[in-house]
């Protein structure tokens, strides 16, 4: 039998920087178990660690004239209070820059000549995330009080203006231009219907790039200058990222999930050439000095690393080499894409990851979100999982991201148990297609899809042997009660409201028909969670024992919204393996 710890010990690395001399490349690994900071010599060597706590870091950023300052986020258990500080790449002299245990912060970006910085943060009243400006001497001045969910993606070329998104959901977002200076804020993206609007930045020449869906079905890469919309690229394809430096530029889509890069003239617009990638996908587009692009990239048979596009090249070369512990990559599965068609005739893709070597146990993984797609990336439980004989189906149910608004929009409020309907159908796929012996298909999913496998469950009780909640949703009234009050009102916006849909969002809520779940249920949960609150965990398991079903819940004390310290992912998936080795045979 394959070897479970060996795939949890596979290393990742991600979030890349460059120094502002172009000598170091900053990024995040788990190389110790939890995120940390390290720094490698951009062109080849020994790499050093920069912090040590033992909470995770969340990015990095290069100062844009000091080669020897770094800033970095860091919470504390989980909980999503990201602190910043500062940290030399040569490991040295950490020290907090912004800290407020009881706040967010969000990193923005440096001012042009590196002496200063902007960010975001919600200490006014929880809620609301203000923009400031504050000097590396520790002067602070609150820029402007904002409305609702916010965050910096650039500083204009001149340092007198801010690039902001706002946030209304995940599906309805605006650019926001903030003057630096006076606070005054215009609105660069007004709009009647829910839209997504993402900044992305300046070119040298101060023109305003951004991603947005304003004239169709995918979101796509604009330059806006003189109050004139320019789209480039594919019109077809959701952009992942974009990175503008000098004449030209890199964008990274999303062609059926599976990830595509090229170059293209900044002047233009026109495409150059297409980058040479694996099946995968490419995020975290950062420009180095050298004219090389740094990005994250991840697929099936490559663990996450650090990669560079070295300027006027086609072909990516790595710049992290994260360790796969022992285990020949080419022994690790590529998925293929299908197609189910569900109760209306929606065909609803799904990626599936045959067993090694046969076998007829699968497992059904939903994603979260509910607005995110599931993507070829490296996911080791997945390849754990494949090695020992199980077949994994991971669909894209209606209301994933990737596919267009339409689609996306497809289990908006009242339409929610639609969803559900489409992973009931992958379920009857997968056995009518006998990739599963009876009693053989469980079903697993985290966050959305730990709500999604409980529906499941209690809806066709009689399709699924087992289910795997991760950090669920039970109960859709007390998670909007509980939910960070920042976050209320962009949940609102894709589930219904507390104040309108209460009756609605308790008819759905897998609590209220929890007499239904028969099949054995783990559920694993984060104490610290601020998104979906561990009540909801508690709530599930409490009156599923009540009832005297076969559930088991496991708390992580020094979690959040997941399962990340090594230790505990060790604890986790060994239990998650165990469980569904004897539920399913």
């Amino acid at each position: 039998m394959p070897d479970l710890d060996r795939y949890l010990d596979i290393r990742s690395a991600s979030g890349g920087v460059a120094t502002s001399d172009g000598a170091t490349v900053v990024f995040v690994t788990t190389i110790t178990g939890v995120p940390q900071a390290w720094s490698v010599p951009a062109g080849g060597g020994w790499p050093t660690q920069l912090t040590y706590a033992d909470q995770r870091v969340g990015g990095v950023a290069a100062s844009p004239t000091d080669p020897s300052l770094v800033v970095f986020s860091r919470d504390a258990g989980g909980n999503e209070r990201m602190q910043l500080l500062a940290v030399d790449p040569s490991g040295f002299g950490e020290r907090p820059l912004v800290e407020d245990p009881a706040v967010i912060h969000r990193f923005g970006d440096f001012g042009p000549d590196g002496t200063w910085f902007v960010f975001c943060d919600n200490r006014r009243n929880g809620v609301d995330f203000d923009l400031y400006r504050r000097s590396l001497d520790g002067q602070e001045r609150l820029v402007a009080e904002l409305p609702g969910w916010n965050s910096v993606a650039e500083v204009s070329p001149d340092g007198r203006a801010a690039l902001v998104g706002h946030f209304e959901s995940n599906v309805d977002s605006s650019v926001w231009l903030v003057s630096l200076d006076g606070g005054e804020v215009v609105d660069l993206t007004p709009h009647d219907e829910p839209r997504v609007h993402a900044p992305v930045g300046f070119d040298d020449a101060g023109r305003i790039y951004l991603v947005s869906d304003r004239d169709g079905e995918f979101r796509r890469a604009y330059r806006l200058a003189g109050g004139a919309w320019t789209p480039f690229g594919p019109a077809d394809a959701d952009v992942d990222d974009l990175a503008v430096r000098g004449s030209t530029g890199v964008v990274a889509h999303n062609a059926g999930g599976a990830g595509r890069m090229a170059r293209f003239d900044t002047e233009t617009l026109e495409e150059i050439e297409e980058v040479a990638l694996p099946m995968g996908v490419a995020v975290g587009l950062s420009p180095a000095p050298d004219g090389s692009c740094l990005f994250t990239f991840a697929g099936p048979r490559h663990n996450a690393d650090v990669w560079r596009l070295p300027a006027g090249a086609a072909v990516p070369e790595r710049v992290t080499r994260s360790s796969t512990a022992g285990i020949d990559p080419g022994s690790f599965v590529e998925p293929h894409l299908d197609a189910v068609a569900s109760f209306d005739g929606l065909e609803v893709p799904v990626w599936v990851y045959p067993a090694a070597g046969g076998g007829d146990r699968v497992i059904v993984s939903v994603h979260g979100g509910p607005e995110a797609q599931e993507r070829p990336g490296f996911n080791p439980v997945y390849q754990y999982l494949a090695a020992s004989g199980y077949t994994i189906v991971a669909p894209n149910v209606r209301g994933s991201s990737g596919y267009g608004r339409t689609y996306q929009s497809l289990d908006d409020r009242r339409r929610r148990m639609d969803s559900v309907a489409d992973l009931q159908a992958v379920g009857r796929w997968v056995q009518a297609g006998g990739l599963a012996s009876a009693g053989r298909m469980a079903v697993m999913g985290g966050s959305y899809g730990g709500f999604m496998v409980l529906a499941a469950l209690a809806t066709e009780p009689d399709l699924w042997a087992a289910g795997v909640d991760i950090v669920g949703i039970a109960n859709f009234v007390t998670f909007l009660e509980n939910t960070g009050d920042y976050r209320r009102a962009l949940r609102e916006a894709e589930y219904g409201s507390l104040a309108e849909d209460r009756e609605f969002l308790e008819s759905i809520s897998p609590i209220s028909m929890v007499e239904r779940i028969t099949a054995p249920l783990l559920v694993l949960h984060g104490a610290n969670d601020p998104r979906v609150p561990v009540g909801e965990a508690r709530q599930i398991a409490g009156r599923l024992r009540g009832l005297g079903r076969d559930v088991e819940l496991l708390v992580f004390e020094d979690e959040g919204h997941g399962i990340v310290k090594l230790p505990n992912r060790r604890v986790a998936y060994r239990r998650v393996v165990e469980f569904l080795d004897d539920r399913l045979g």
